[in-house]
Order: structure tokens, then sequence, then C-alpha cells
């Protein structure tokens, strides 16, 4: 094109203009999803052109208007090719179309009466895939989509294969009709309706799913699939299970999904009922994980291993049947009501199958990882409440999220704790649900209230961080009074917690258990307790309930012998011990508490407390693995000195110990004649 400069103006103007009012177009009515109401889809496709990668077909959309004077209807549609719309059977030529919306004029007059609306939209195209995760995916043998996309705004991600309203609140009911080839199977969300054999060497799959769901939740995966079938005896019903892999997988999911029916028998005694037509996983040549589609979960090629090793995949996915799929998160900040609560029901799964010890390992997995890893990954220390969109997926929201489900459940109580969810799994069924509607349902429905918790826990970055600073005994006639005084300190935070509870295990004479509750708030709190026997030592969370800025575990002892404390890089070794003793090893992500120590650096970031007691003498070593990086020093590992003292209010000194280099920066300090207290690595400036 050869143009003047004059006309090169005339021309740019005349574009500026035209993109100025195209933007107006598509951008005036940014609450668009909030404007209709999906009442259902009727989505018909033709996913026979493996070759080309592209599908092609119609939606019907019937929708109601949420306000009166709306005077378009938009939709969501990424990068598609519109063949034709319909406003019923009357054809729509003055529809807009960007790539990314559709926008249609509203026609009252032609709707149905005061209630519903039906668009159909015929299109054609290359569906896309996420920048980050998710989307719609061809291999040479299977097409399939993933409804999320972690990098898309909004994350839901139904606008890659059918229009929309593409958000986490409105719901719909859906059916599904699907063309594939010969020999192939289409599998949707909700139970198979009918199969259709076709002139032209091609099957429809008829679908429909009756219960309504946001469009991220609903699928389709295509490829030549065997079907594994069983019946899981529910609370209230007979469900059916479908497992659709390809046929060489048949045996390994067999092998791999063996605890499913346990899966579903710990949800629905934690969280009520499960209410889905059927449960169903399908196998896709997926790599990065797995997506909870309602009754098609689509499950990765490399998880069928005839293995247990991934199970709590499938049991995390599963569990979206309750947290997320029949209540979704009303928004991405909210996510972790999704995924911090999926990924607390892989540990509860752990326990159901496994044992009160099983989960208590998952869960101080989890919690290290979230401790050491959260902030770097996501960025920066976060509240799981409110994660920004670049984080909604991220560590905090999955594992602190997890953290925060666990702590919240000995806040309440077993009791208390699994009949709220049930209660408020019924209570918002089908709906959307935000933080603040959680918070305070659980807390009506419990009568506790979880305001302090809730500020402490969810709405603030960072950890608190609770130890023993003192404790004194004193007779009292028959009784002995124990003192205790609880402090609160803060990692990456300036807010003090207040009705904190924290359990408190005193250890008698004769290693008997004694547990009692504290509740306290701010920086410290004096408290006293009566116990019928004498106590010579206090464990702080020994069951390990509360995920603040520790990592701890305990053993009882009975015999001379080595032990290595799990995520708390201390082990012990008694070489004797006549009768019994108990140990409880606490690393501390925090730096303790001191006045300054000349001629020292202390760690800034972390210190050991080792708590416990013994009936009679012993002698120990314990060895403690330093990390000169983790720890925040310039040094080499040969540098490195052990600090020892009894109490928070006595003086760090310097303790001979045995070091072991594993390499230049890491190594292990040996204390050969090892006593109860704390611990902390330094170099001598």
């Amino acid at each position: 094109m050869d143009l003047t400069f004059e006309k090169m103006k005339k021309h740019f103007t005349a574009i500026i203009i035209i993109i100025c009012f195209s933007n107006i177009i598509f951008a005036q009515n940014k609450d668009f999803r909030n404007n209709i109401d999906v009442l259902h889809y009727s989505i018909n496709l033709d996913i026979t052109n493996f070759i080309n990668r592209e599908i092609s077909g119609n939606t019907v959309v019937k929708l109601s208007p949420v306000k009166k004077d709306i005077t378009e209807i938009q939709l969501d549609l990424l990068k598609m090719e519109i063949d034709s719309v319909f406003l019923f059977n009357e054809k729509v030529t003055d529809y807009k179309y960007d790539g990314k919306y559709i926008i249609i004029p509203y026609k009252p007059e032609v709707s149905d009466g005061e209630c519903c609306t039906q668009l159909n939209i015929y299109y054609h195209g290359h569906p896309v895939q996420d920048a980050s995760w998710g989307g719609f995916f061809f291999s040479d043998s299977t097409a399939y989509n993933i409804g999320v996309g972690m990098a898309a705004e909004p994350h839901s991600f139904g606008r890659v294969w059918f229009p929309c309203i593409d958000s986490f609140t409105d719901k719909a009911t859906y059916n599904y009709n699907i063309k594939v080839p010969e020999g192939y199977k289409a599998v949707c969300s909700g139970v198979l309706e009918s199969e259709t054999k076709n002139e032209d060497k091609t099957v429809t799959f008829s679908w429909s799913l009756k219960q309504e769901v946001p469009t991220y939740l609903v699928s389709v995966a295509v490829a030549k699939y065997d079907i594994v079938e069983d019946i899981y005896k529910g609370i209230k019903r007979d469900i059916p299970i479908s497992l659709y892999v390809y046929p060489e997988d048949y045996e390994n999911a067999v092998y791999s999904f063996q605890n499913l029916k346990k899966a579903l028998a710990s949800f629905e005694k934690g969280y009520g009922e499960y209410v889905w037509d059927r449960v169903g996983y399908v196998e896709v040549p997926f790599t990065s994980g797995a997506m909870e589609h309602v009754c098609n979960i689509a499950y990765p090629e490399y998880a069928f291993d005839s293995t247990l090793f991934r199970e709590t995949l499938m049991a995390h996915e599963l569990s979206h049947h309750w947290f997320g799929n029949l209540v979704t998160c009303r928004t991405s900040g909210d996510m972790w009501l999704n995924e911090g609560w999926a990924s607390f029901s892989e540990a509860l799964f752990k326990e159901d199958v496994y044992g009160k010890e099983a989960y208590k390992e998952y869960v101080r997995e989890n919690h290290i990882k979230v401790l050491t890893q959260a902030h770097i990954r996501d960025n920066g220390y976060r509240a799981v409440y409110g994660v920004p969109h670049d984080y909604t997926y991220g560590t905090t929201v999955y594992d602190k999220g997890a953290d925060v489900a666990h702590t919240l459940r000995d806040y309440m109580g077993d009791s208390l704790f699994f009949n709220s969810l049930t209660a408020y799994m019924k209570a918002f069924s089908y709906r959307a649900a935000d933080t603040y509607e959680f918070r305070d349902f659980m807390s009506k429905h419990s009568g506790v209230d979880l305001i302090p918790f809730f500020d402490t826990w969810v709405f603030e970055k960072g950890f608190p961080h609770f130890s023993i600073n003192s404790f004194n005994v004193e007779k009292i006639k028959t009784e002995y009074k124990a003192e205790v005084i609880i402090a609160q300190r803060l990692v990456a935070r300036d807010f003090y917690g207040e009705q904190n509870k924290i359990n408190l295990t005193f250890v008698d004479e004769n290693l008997g258990f004694h547990k009692k509750r504290a509740v306290m708030s701010g920086p410290s709190e004096t408290l006293n307790f009566f116990l019928s026997s004498k106590p010579v030592a206090v464990l702080i969370d020994a069951e390990e309930q509360i995920s603040d800025a520790t990592v701890d575990n305990y053993k009882i002892f009975t015999k001379p012998e080595t032990y290595n404390f799990p995520y708390t890089d201390f082990s012990i070794i008694f070489s004797k011990l006549k009768e019994k003793a108990v140990v409880q090893s606490i690393v501390n992500f925090i730096k303790p508490e001191y006045k300054n120590i000349e001629g020292y650096k202390l760690s800034d970031v972390q210190y050991w407390e080792i708590r416990g007691a013994a009936t009679d003498k012993y002698s120990a070593e314990g060895s403690f693995f330093a990390s000169m990086t983790e720890n925040n020093f310039d040094e080499f590992f040969d540098e490195a000195v052990f600090l020892y003292r009894p109490n928070v209010y006595t003086k760090f000194e310097e303790i001979d110990t045995k070091s072991t280099e594993i390499n230049e920066f890491e190594g292990i300090l040996t204390v050969k004649n090892f006593k109860f207290g704390q611990y902390v690595l330094a170099v001598k400036k």
C-alpha cells in the first residue's frame, strides 16, 4: 500500500478511532458475567479431525437475564471462528466478536416470556492451551480439555471449547453430543445417555449432567478407552464407578485405584454424602497433574503405574467433589477453599486408610515445605486468602491452605469440625461461597467464635510462633500448681493472634502424660494448671496440631537406641537408659530470643529446642544437621560453632561438639554429653 504522509495521518487517525471504538464495545461492560444467569448448555461437537486438531459444532445456551435493562448479551469464547449465531430460530447478523467475547443484541420480545433466552452459536477452530497450565489438547490418539487456565484471567477455562459465561459463580446443567471416529469413545461429565453409530463411520456419544456446575468443571475426553467399572455402597445409595483407561493400562488402573472406595468412605464420613451420579476418572496424556472435572476427573497417564505412589493425587481430585465442585470458591482470592481443603483431604485419606501416624507424617512433610519453600515459590510470605492472580495456584494456597485446615481441626475439635463441614456442604450445595461466608457459617453452626482464628491463620501473612518460656511447679496441699509462661512471636508479620488454643502435655515423674488446653493472646501470657501428679517437664503441641513456625515430634524411649526425629534435623543416641525417657525435638524457624553475645554471630532464622524427661540416669549423644546457607551464614561449615542454654532466661554458651563435614557448607554437629535445652548454630566474629 503506497500512502502519502497526509493520507497516512488520516488513515492512522481512522485506525485509532476504530480501535478505540472497538475497545469501547468490548470493554464497556466489565460486569457482563453478572448480567445473565445461564441455565443450561447443550454442547454438540465433532471431534474427529485429529489430523488438523480441530473441533466444530454448535452450543445452545439457555439463559435468563439478571438485569431487566440489558441491551446485549456477552459470552466468552476464545480464539474460535464463528460460523453463525441464532436467537431461537432467528439468525443474528449484527453480533460482534473479537476472539475473546461475543456480543449479541438482546431482544426480549424474542425471548420465552420473562424467563429464558436461547442462543445457538455455530463455530469451529483449533482450541488453545493456556500459557501456563490447562486448555484443550490433542495428541495423536486423545483429545481432551483441562478446565482451568492457571495464567488465564479469569482462571475458569471453559471458553476454549464452548461459548459460555466463564466464571466460578455461574452454574448450569449440561448435555453433550460428541461425534468421534469409530472405535473411539467420548467421555464427558455426568452420565452416558446413548451411543449412536452414524453412517459416516463415526459414533455420537450423548451425555448429561443434571447438577449445576460452573464451566471449568465440565469436560470431554476422546480416545480408544476401556472401562474399569465397579459400585461403591455409599452412605445413602449405590454409586457407579467408571475408570476410562487406555487398554494397556487396565490392570495398572485396577491396582492403583484399589483404595478409591476407602477414599470415598473417608470423605463421606468427613464431609457428607457424595451427591454426583457417578465416580469417574479418565486417562489423558497430560504431564502436569490432574483436573477435578465433575464425574470425569482428567487423570494423567503416568499415574496409572501399578503402584500406590500417587494415590494421594487420586484422593485430592476426588475430594474436590465436595470442596470446589459442590461448593465453589466465589473468587480466585478464595481458592484456598478449593485447593487448600483438597490438599488437607489427602492427609485425611492417609489417616483413614493407614492410621493416625500416617496422617501426622503427611501433615509434617507438608508443613516443612510450607515453612521453607512457600515464600520462595510464591515470591513472599502470603496469607491464604486474597493471594494475587499470579499465585492463585501456588504453594501458599495448596500447602499452607492445608496447614490452616489442619490447625482449624484442632481449634474446633473433631466432632464440631466435621459436623460443621458436613452442614456447610449441605447448606451451600451447588453454590459459591467466599472465605467470610465459610467462616461465619462454621462459627454459627458450631457455636465457636472463629473470628480470632481466621484473623490469625487466614487473613494474615507469615506465621505465629509459640514456645514455652518458663515452667515452674509448686505443691499446694495435695495438688501441684504448674505455672507456664507461653510466648507468641512473629515470623513475617506484625499481628499477634488472640484466643490461640495450644495443647500442653505435662510429664510426671513416671512419664505419665497429663494433657491440658492453654488459651493465650498477645506476646506472652502466664497460665496456671493444677495436676494430681508432680510434673517434671512439659511438651508444647506434642501431637503437632498447630501449624506455627515450628516442626516437631516426640518419642518415648524404653531402651538404648538411635532415633532420627523426622524433619527436625536432630537425632539422639541413647547409649545408656536405665528406665524410660521422653524426648520432643522442636526446630524453630525463627531466631532465638537473646541479648547480645559478644564474640559470636548467631543464626537469625533457626534454633532447636529439645524438651523432655527421663525416669532415671541416662547417657546420650545428640546430632544436629547444620546448613550454613539455610542459616544465612556466608562462612564455611568448618567455621561453625554450637551454642547451648537450658532455657530462654539463661545465656548461650559455646559447647564442645564433634563436627562431621558433608560438604563445605553442610555437616553434622554432635553433642556428646546431651542435655535438654536450646541449641543454635553460630560463628565466631
